[in-house]
């Protein structure tokens, strides 16, 4: 039997930010190789193992697969394409030719590249503990998935009428959601709506999971027939739904669909909050002295960062886009 995979933006990140660890991982290798220290993840002091085949060499310098695989985490394994992987081996060949070429320049680690080693081999042993406690505590039960679908049942056996408006800026939907206490949503639709391609009124036509943007998805499951959100911010905008109908699903997902996505779901959950309760107790049992408090600025405001790269686009020469 042919089973539907139940489309999941929370997996879709975690692919995403594991891209990210991924990069950051190889560039520790590279790092780790230049002080001539090992980087694979091991039993702290235990003994140097065989590493098994080669995957790859260059100039003779072997990638072997037990250490590749040590640095592509198990969730990411599994998440990882066979391109997606030739990726990661080809950014090791690049690695290590920039490697050989700064030796061949006379270069070697400096007391800063030393410094930073020595923290990242400090994050690497930290995060044995995560991965370690991870694997002990954030584990998902059957009977859990089961009653996550028995308690969302109408999420994957129903489907959702919604029309919506979306317009450019939080203070124009701020303008919007106060004139809809005096207009019909159609008709506020029609006139201010940015989306030309809805039906009447901003009719986006029955949605069901999986298929509507992510961030409409716990709204709607959580609105009666009649309502209208609040402001709803998107990729695509800041939006106003209303939902205009509710009907059962031709082809319904049942639970055999359902379960592997609800357990990657839960279990997301599950691991952030263990990650967030174990730092709380080290934190809550430790001495913390903050000794430069100059050290510690406020993150710069989206603001900021916005002008700042439109100050560097004009600079090179690449305009930012004018106001219509």
């Amino acid at each position: 039997m042919m089973h539907r995979a139940v489309p999941s933006i929370f997996h879709r990140n975690r692919v995403a930010r594991g891209a990210v660890l991924l990069a950051a991982r190889f560039v520790i290798v590279a790092v780790c190789v230049a002080l001539g220290v090992s980087c694979e993840r091991r039993p702290v002091g235990g003994p140097v193992t065989d590493h098994g085949p080669a995957l790859a060499r260059v100039n003779g310098s072997p990638l072997y697969r037990k250490v590749f695989d040590a640095y592509l985490p198990a969730d990411y394994q599994r998440a990882l394409t066979r391109s997606e992987r030739r990726e990661y081996l080809d950014r090791w060949v690049n690695n290590e030719l920039l490697y050989e070429a700064a030796v061949a320049r006379g270069l070697g680690p400096t007391p800063e590249v030393e410094a930073r080693a020595e923290q990242m081999k400090k994050d690497l042993v930290a995060d044995q503990l995560v991965q370690k406690v991870l694997s002990e505590k954030a584990v998902v039960s059957d009977s859990e998935v089961r009653a996550y679908y028995d308690a969302h049942r109408d999420e994957y056996t129903r489907e959702y009428r919604v029309s919506h408006i979306v317009v450019g800026s939080l203070e124009d939907a701020r303008k919007v959601k106060k004139m809809l206490k005096r207009r019909t949503f159609s008709w506020v639709a029609r006139r201010y709506s940015l989306d030309r391609h809805t039906g009447i009124g901003g009719d986006l036509g029955y949605l069901s999971k999986g298929n509507m943007i992510p961030a409409f998805e716990h709204v709607v499951f959580g609105m009666h027939v009649g309502q209208v959100s609040d402001v709803i911010e998107s990729t695509f905008g800041y939006h106003i739904i209303k939902l205009t109908g509710v009907r059962d699903m031709r082809d319904p997902i049942d639970y055999e669909e359902a379960a592997q996505d609800i357990s990657r779901r839960l279990l997301l959950k599950k691991r952030a909050t263990v990650y967030d309760s174990l730092i709380a107790s080290l934190r809550s049992n430790a001495k913390i002295e903050v000794l430069e408090s100059d050290l510690v600025a406020p993150p710069p405001s989206v603001d900021s960062l916005i002008n700042e790269g439109t100050t560097a686009a004009d600079s090179m020469g690449f305009p930012g886009e004018k106001e219509n």
